[in-house]
């Protein structure tokens, strides 16, 4: 059982968590959908073993811009920044997710975007997506679908919730990295020290989060952990430059090179 000695938060209920997460959505900021899930057991308040989900682009860049393209990208779980009740911790991603790896993939959807794709670790898990020929006004809601499959959180972890952050790049003009700016993207990365962090721009620091729930009922904590911990699974620097770009038959298409 994997246990830390370390200053305990609370962990509400899951109706407050969504309640939390839903609150969320009222903010322009791109976000998803439905932010809290259940592991294995589907979404609050939903059925199933898998959730059909969508990032949500709330609005464009500003002064009357359209989003042409975005760029989505989860921590890929092998050098990700890992924090136990806000604190980062050594521990692996598979001390508190049994089944890490290849949980997110894209659902296939032209409505909006004319071209998709996802984005490939070396071993074939998806670990992102991206979209591109699309015109969001900026005054529009647009819904980017993806599916999330079966999340089964570690039964020996102290582990009560496991809050995935994304890395979101909302695009209005194609730049390269040196072009960041607002009016031409909407950076939703978390501030890790990548090319992608966008300091001092609309959305700093500010990105969508999925948090999976564990099922007390079916995967009860140990007496031990108390209320359990709050784990947090964050893309590193180095994924975020690798797996943000845009290929496209081969050609990075954005952010120019």
């Amino acid at each position: 059982m994997t246990k830390f000695k370390q200053i305990q938060f609370p962990i509400h209920s899951a109706l407050a968590l969504v309640l939390l997460a839903a609150s969320q959505s009222v903010l322009s900021h791109t976000r998803l959908e439905i932010p809290v899930i259940l592991e294995s057991a589907g979404a609050v308040g939903h059925g199933g073993t898998n959730v059909s989900n969508n990032v949500v682009i709330s609005h464009g860049c500003g002064d009357g811009t359209n989003v042409i393209a975005s760029s989505v990208v989860f921590p890929d779980g092998e050098d990700s920044i890992i924090k136990v009740n806000g604190v980062q911790t050594t521990s692996a991603i598979h001390d508190f997710v049994s089944n890490w790896g290849n949980r997110n993939q894209k659902i296939m959807n032209h409505s909006v975007f004319k071209f998709e794709d996802e984005k490939m670790d070396p071993l074939g898990n998806v670990v992102g997506f991206w979209v591109k020929g699309g015109a969001v006004p900026d005054y529009y809601t647009a819904f980017v679908p993806f599916r999330t499959s079966a999340v089964v959180i570690e039964p020996t972890s102290c582990a009560a919730s496991v809050k995935v952050v994304l890395g979101i790049a909302d695009i209005c003009k194609i730049t390269n990295v040196a072009g960041f700016a607002d009016g031409k993207l909407n950076l939703w990365t978390p501030a890790v020290g990548s090319a992608y962090d966008g300091p001092g721009m609309h959305g700093y620091n500010s990105p969508a989060t999925l948090t999976v729930m564990r099922d007390l009922d079916k995967n009860p904590l140990d007496a031990a952990c108390g209320a359990g911990d709050a784990i947090e699974i964050i893309p590193s620097a180095a994924q975020m430059n690798r797996d943000m770009p845009i290929v496209h038959n081969g050609t990075q298409i954005w952010p120019k090179p």
